[in-house]
C-alpha cells in the first residue's frame, strides 16, 4: 500500500512520524517539514512501518549522506539530518522523555557536542565469504564495505591491509580497537574453524599493537595504553572503555564538576567496569570503591590501579546488590554508571538507605534514567542534568545527571 503522508517529527529512534487516517506510521529517513510517498513495510493494529518511495517536499535540514552505504548498512541513522539538528534533535529526545516518564521540566539543559565523523575507537566487522561489512538493520543481510566515516582512519587503513587475505574466510568477525589517537592498535579475530596465526601475523604485524584469535594474544602485546587526561588506562579486549574517546575526557569532566569532590568524600563508584571514572576522580576525594560484576574487568580495574600509583581506591568484583549487601560500603557521595536497563531494584534500595548527599547518574538510556529518578525521589531531588553527544550520526544519547539527598 502507497500513501502520501507529512511527517510532523521525530521519533525516539530518529524515524519520521506522520499519521494516515488518524493512525501513527514510523517512516524511516523522513524529517518533520516532509511530505512523502510512502510504502507500509508492517501494518500492526496500532500503527504502521513505512519506507519513502518519493520526497514531494524536502526538509531545509537534509543534507546528502556522506557514506555511501548510508541506505543499507545499519550502523548509523541521522545522517541524512544537518548535525547541528542531531544535537537539538537529542537533546529535544532528552527533555521529552524526562517530562513524560519523571515530571521534569527542563528548560535548556547543557549538551556537548562531538566530532561529527571519525570518532569510533572501536568497531566489529562480520566476514562473509571472506569479506568484512556489517549487517543490515534488523537483519543478517551482508553488506560489505571498503571505509567506515565513524571510526578512526587507522581502523580504516587496517581495513585495506585485510582486503583479500585467503585466512578471513575461517573468520566470523573481526574485532578492533585504536588508542592514542590511532598509535596503537588492537585486533581480535573470533574464527569459525582453525586459522594460520603465522599467516595473519605476517599479513597485518605492521600495522597492529596486538594480536588476538578469540581470548589468546597471539602477537605483542596483551594490553594498550590509553590515557584519558593525566590518568593512564590498560585495555584488554574484554574491558569495556567508551568507544569516543575524545569525548570520554568531557564526559568524565562532567562527571567530577558535578560530583564537587572534596578531601573529605568517600565515594562509591557502582558499576565500575575497569575503574576508569573512578580512578579519574580519586586524586580529588579522601577513598573510592569501585564495583564491578565483570571479573575481567576488576582485573583490569586493580592494574589501572597500580599503573596509576593510586592507593585510594579499592575495588569489588561481583553483582552491584549482592557487593553492598555483603559489605556494607558506606558513602557519602555515589558515581552509578549502569548498563541501558538501568539500576536494578535492589540498588536503589540500598541507595536509599545509604542516603548519600549526592548521585552522580551516568546513563545512555534516558528512559531508564527517567524511571530510576522516579524510584529515588522518596529521598532524591533532580538537579540537573548535562547531554553527551557520544554517538553522533545516531540516536543515542549519553548524559550526566544530579541527583541531591532532599
Amino acid at each position: 500500500m502507497e500513501f502520501q503522508v507529512e511527517i510532523v517529527r521525530l521519533d525516539d529512534q530518529g524515524r519520521g512520524i506522520g499519521y494516515i487516517d488518524g493512525k501513527i506510521v514510523f517512516v524511516e529517513n523522513a524529517l518533520p517539514q516532509e511530505v512523502v510517498r510512502v510504502f507500509i513495510t508492517k501494518e500492526k493494529k496500532k500503527f504502521y512501518e513505512a519506507k519513502v518511495i518519493e520526497r514531494i517536499i524536502t526538509s531545509m535540514d537534509r543534507v546528502i549522506p556522506k557514506c555511501i552505504y548510508y541506505e543499507t548498512c545499519g550502523g548509523c541513522n541521522l545522517m541524512h539530518l544537518t548535525y547541528c539538528k542531531q544535537l537539538e534533535y537529542k537533546k529535544n529526545k532528552g527533555i521529552q522523555i524526562l517530562k513524560k516518564f519523571a515530571g521534569i521540566e527542563l528548560k535548556n539543559p547543557d549538551m556537548i557536542a562531538s566530532d561529527e565523523f571519525y570518532y569510533r575507537n572501536k568497531v566489529v566487522f562480520h566476514v562473509k565469504d571472506g569479506r568484512l561489512g556489517f549487517y543490515q538493520k534488523e537483519s543478517h543481510q551482508f553488506v560489505e564495505i571498503d571505509k567506515c566515516l565513524l571510526v578512526h582512519p587507522t581502523i580504516n587503513q587496517l581495513l585495506t591491509e585485510l582486503k583479500g587475505a585467503t585466512f578471513l574466510k575461517s573468520v566470523e568477525k573481526v574485532m578492533i580497537r585504536t588508542f592514542q589517537d590511532g598509535l596503537k592498535t588492537q585486533i581480535v579475530f573470533y574464527p569459525q574453524e582453525n586459522l594460520k596465526e603465522e599467516e595473519i601475523i605476517h599479513r597485518i604485524k605492521d600495522f597492529v599493537t596486538s594480536i588476538y584469535v578469540d581470548n589468546r594474544c597471539i602477537y605483542k602485546n596483551r594490553e594498550i595504553l590509553e590515557k584519558i587526561g593525566d590518568r593512564n588506562y590498560l585495555v584488554r579486549p574484554e574491558s569495556f572503555f567508551q568507544v569516543n574517546t575524545k569525548m570520554t575526557k568531557k564526559l568524565y569532566d562532567e562527571v567530577k564538576e558535578k560530583l564537587e569532590p572534596s578531601k573529605d568524600d568517600i565515594i562509591l563508584d557502582l558499576y565500575c567496569g575497569a575503574g576508569t571514572i573512578g580512578l579519574y576522580i580519586a586524586p580529588f576525594v579522601k577513598y573510592v570503591y569501585g564495583v564491578e560484576i565483570v571479573k575481567e574487568a576488576i582485573v583490569s580495574a586493580k592494574k589501572n590501579q597500580e599503573i596509576n600509583r593510586t592507593k585510594n581506591i579499592e575495588f569489588y568484583v561481583g553483582d552491584t546488590k549482592t557487593i553492598l549487601e555483603k559489605f556494607h560500603l558506606q558513602a557519602n557521595k555515589v558515581i552509578v554508571d549502569p548498563p541501558r536497563s538501568g539500576l536494578d531494584q535492589k540498588t536503589k534500595e540500598y541507595l536509599l538507605k545509604l542516603q548519600p548527599h549526592r548521585i552522580i547518574y551516568v546513563s545512555c538510556n534516558p528512559v531508564t534514567l527517567a524511571r530510576d529518578i522516579k524510584d529515588l525521589e522518596p529521598k532524591y531531588q533532580f538537579e540537573t542534568i548535562t547531554f553527551v553527544d557520544m554517538f553522533p550520526n545516531t540516536d543515542h544519547i549519553e548524559s550526566v545527571c544530579l541527583l541531591k539527598l532532599i
